[in-house]
C-alpha cells in the first residue's frame, strides 16, 4: 500500500491528523531506505572513493581523504556537521581497511574545530567529546552547520587513536595499517596490587549491614582461636 508522504516541516497538529497506519508505513519505509543508503550503498561508494583516491583528481589538490571529506561540496564531500560526520563514520566502519583514512578525517576535524573555537573564543571544554551524542553547541552553531566534535578529547577509540599517534607513532602505524588492534596497541596501565588487609577493607565497605554484622561475629570467633 502506498503511504501518504509526510512533510517534516508540518506543524505538530497537522502531523497528528495523519492516520496511524500511514505514519506506521512511512516509518517502515524510511527505516528501510535509511538502512539501505547508510549501511549498504554508502559504504561501497566510500570504499571506491578511497580505492581510486578520488581526492587527488579534483579541481583542488587535497592532501588526504580527510581534507577532501571536510571540504565544501561540490569539490569536496561537504561533511559540515556532527550528523554528517557520524554518517561518514558509520559508512567507513563497515570496512576495516578504511582505518587509515578515518584517522585522516579525525585529524582534520580536530584541527578545524580547535581553530574555529579559537577564533570564536569558545573554550574547548564546551565542545563535544562524544560524536554519538554530540548535540548542538548553540543556536548559532546550528545555523552555521559546524562540527563541534573534538576527537582528541574523546575517551572512545577516536580519542585513543589520536593519542596513540603522539605517544607511539610506530604502534599507531601498525593500527591504521590493520596489523594490530587498537586495544592491543594501547598502553596498558598495570593494576596496583593491594595488600591483603587493604583488599579486605575495601570488600568490607561494600557489604550490607547484615553481612557486616555476620563478618564481625566471625572475626570475634577467630580472635579466640588466635589466643
Amino acid at each position: 500500500m502506498q503511504s501518504t508522504p509526510i512533510q517534516s516541516d508540518e506543524p505538530n497538529d497537522k502531523l497528528a491528523a495523519i492516520p496511524y497506519e500511514d505514519l506506521h508505513q512511512q516509518a517502515i519505509e524510511y527505516i528501510s531506505e535509511s538502512n539501505d543508503l547508510i549501511f549498504q550503498k554508502l559504504p561501497k561508494i566510500v570504499s571506491q572513493l578511497i580505492q581510486q583516491e578520488v581526492w587527488k583528481n579534483r579541481g583542488h589538490a587535497y592532501k588526504n581523504f580527510g581534507e577532501y571529506a571536510l571540504s565544501p561540496a561540490p569539490q569536496g564531500l561537504g561533511i559540515s556537521n556532527n550528523d554528517m560526520l557520524w554518517l561518514l563514520k558509520s559508512a567507513m566502519n563497515k570496512t576495516a581497511v578504511n582505518g587509515a583514512h578515518w584517522a585522516e578525517v579525525l585529524w582534520e576535524v580536530d584541527s578545524s574545530v580547535r581553530t574555529y573555537a579559537k577564533q570564536k573564543n569558545i573554550p574547548i571544554s564546551h565542545l563535544n567529546s562524544n560524536l554519538e551524542v554530540a548535540g548542538l553547541m548553540s543556536q548559532e552553531s546550528d545555523q552555521e552547520q559546524i562540527i563541534t566534535y573534538v576527537p582528541s578529547r574523546s575517551n572512545s577509540n577516536d580519542g585513543r587513536l589520536l593519542k596513540l599517534r603522539k605517544k607511539d607513532p610506530e604502534a599507531y602505524d601498525s593500527v591504521i595499517e590493520g596489523k594490530v588492534m587498537l586495544k592491543d596497541a594501547w598502553p596498558q596501565t598495570p593494576r596496583k596490587k593491594l595488600h591483603p588487609v587493604e583488599s579486605a577493607k575495601n570488600k568490607f565497605a561494600s557489604l550490607s549491614k547484615s553481612d557486616r554484622e555476620a563478618f564481625l561475629a566471625w572475626i570475634e570467633e577467630e580472635k579466640e582461636n588466635l589466643l
